[in-house]
């Protein structure tokens, strides 16, 4: 055995610089390996620092949404300046808040909080959304209500036994008013339905008589005209029956010519205004002309807050604009248009009407059902179109309130308290409309109302008034008043072969009344 030093076996090996993947890494090493991240964990850390696509998707839709409701709101105008100030600010914080929400979270990884933040979107949306809807009904209010043609409603009548359709009428003899200036399109429009030999009469009370006795096989009439026929001759009606009906459209833009007023001092027009409210006794369009049996005058005072209602009764026995010779009841002025109505108001009272608003009763119905009823106060218990009224408060629907307006027989005062409960009902409509809490239906309500309303009063104008009233919540003091007469039996321009009842005014009670009108206008 040799004595020579230690074998090769002791020898310390030399590290491998590239050791095998078997091999043990070096302490340092394996702490460095443990401390760098792989590369999925570092993708998924970059990751879930973006946003969610369906985030980005839907605080995209919150502020454009938002961003356009205010633009409508700017440019309607609805909100006044002053509260502007305040929303928009208020509307941007929070509409920021709810899109970082969603930004900085998660469907999956945050589920609470993404769901909270999809929820409060949803409902910042539909809230503007809303508000749009309301702007964009805001601007185009007025536009279905400005003053626009009207129609005048024909009836072609025969007896009652004689045939229902137009066909057999060929060839036969058709009654015609002489001097209508419709009667052309009249005859054009006949015509293109079945080729008939006209005759023609002067005055329109000889076209149902003519039938009657045979004269003629069928008439062809003004239907305001034949309703005041059955008023008259209830019996006679009877016998007859209306096989067609059509509307001619007058292609009259209402242009009436302003009486002046004859006061020694004038009334400055920035001081108040006046606006007729007409009422006629149809249904359908509003267009159709027909007797107005509502005549308010609503007298308003912006800068005192006072509004004046003046009733004048329909049989009121007055001269009707442009007519001469005989006077007539103020209802027929509505057949001729609501040019007529208006400038007779403006004879009879002294004044300058500056609008007018006509409704019928479908207008009613609509408007106040619209506004969620009304509560009117009756001074009477009455039963009227199948409804029962109690003395006191009532809340009226749209159909509830034509039947309490519309009622004269259950009174012993018959047509004066008619008046009333009309202003009344008027009143209660004002009421409801300056009410602030009315606004939150307030898109619904215009929708309603451009539809149901004919007015000649400018969009602008409306625009005005209606954000005056917004800013101002202002308190209106309404009072009612009504002109009186005598009833009596005399002949008319309308209907010149038959007395019909008449009120006779009482020129001091209509005096009264121009009195309170100017002493409202100018405070």
């Amino acid at each position: 055995m040799s004595e020579e030093g230690p074998t090769n076996n002791w020898i310390t090996p030399t590290p491998n610089p590239n050791p095998t993947p078997h091999q043990t890494p070096t302490p340092r090493a394996a702490r460095a390996l443990s401390e760098a991240p792989s590369s999925h964990h570092h993708r998924h850390r970059r990751h879930s620092r973006r946003p969610a696509t369906v985030s980005i998707v839907i605080a995209a839709l919150l502020v454009v949404i938002s961003a356009a409701s205010l633009a409508i709101l700017f440019r309607t105008g609805l909100i006044p300046a002053r509260n502007m100030y305040l929303l928009v600010p208020v509307d941007i914080l929070i509409v920021a808040g709810v899109a970082a929400l969603l930004l900085f979270s998660r469907p999956r990884r945050h589920k609470v909080r993404f769901t909270l933040a999809v929820v409060l979107s949803v409902l910042l949306a539909a809230g503007n959304t809303l508000v749009a809807k309301a702007g964009i009904d805001y601007m185009n209010f007025g536009h279905g209500i400005q003053p626009t043609t009207e129609t005048v409603l024909y009836d072609v009548v025969v007896l009652k036994d004689g045939p229902s359709a137009m066909e057999p009428l060929a060839a036969t003899l058709m009654g015609l008013v002489k001097d209508d200036p419709l009667t052309p399109a009249v005859e054009q429009t006949v015509d293109s339905k079945v080729k008939v030999n006209y005759k023609p009469m002067a005055q329109w009370p000889e076209l149902p008589e003519a039938l009657k006795n045979k004269d003629v096989q069928s008439i062809v009439i003004n239907d305001a005209l034949l309703q005041l026929y059955e008023d008259q001759n209830p019996d006679d009606y009877a016998n007859l029956k209306i096989i067609w009906q059509f509307p001619l459209d007058v292609s009259l833009q209402v242009n009436y010519t302003p009486k002046p007023v004859p006061t020694p001092t004038p009334i400055q027009p920035h001081q108040g205004f006046i606006i007729y409210v007409s009422g006629i006794d149809t249904a359908g369009p509003v267009s159709t002309r027909s007797r107005s049996d509502v005549n308010q005058l609503i007298v308003v005072n912006p800068a005192t807050g006072k509004i004046l209602l003046v009733n004048t009764p329909r049989d009121f026995y007055v001269q009707l604009r442009g007519t001469t010779g005989l006077k007539d009841k103020l209802t027929h002025a509505g057949v001729y248009g609501i040019d007529v109505s208006v400038g007779t108001m403006e004879d009879l009272f002294d004044i300058n009407i500056d609008y007018y608003v006509r409704v019928n009763f479908t207008s009613l119905v609509t408007v106040i059902d619209a506004l969620g009823g009304v509560d009117v106060v009756s001074d009477y218990n009455f039963s009227a179109g199948g409804y029962t009224f109690t003395k006191g408060v009532n809340h009226l629907t749209g159909d509830s309130a034509l039947a309490f307006s519309r009622e004269r027989h259950a009174f012993p005062a018959g047509d004066r308290v008619r008046g009333q409960n009309q202003q009344r009902v008027i009143e209660a409509i004002i009421g409801k409309l300056t009410d602030p809490s009315v606004l939150v239906n307030y898109a619904r309500i215009l929708s309603a109302t451009q539809n149901a309303v004919q007015t000649s009063m400018p969009q602008d104008v409306l625009s005005s008034q209606i954000q005056q009233q917004l800013s101002t919540n202002k308190k209106w003091e309404v009072t009612r008043m009504s002109v009186d007469g005598s009833g009596n039996m005399l002949y008319t321009y309308t209907y010149p072969g038959q007395l019909l009842y008449v009120m006779v005014p009482y020129q001091e009670t209509v005096d009264a009344a121009k009195a309170a009108i100017k002493q409202t206008l100018t405070g």
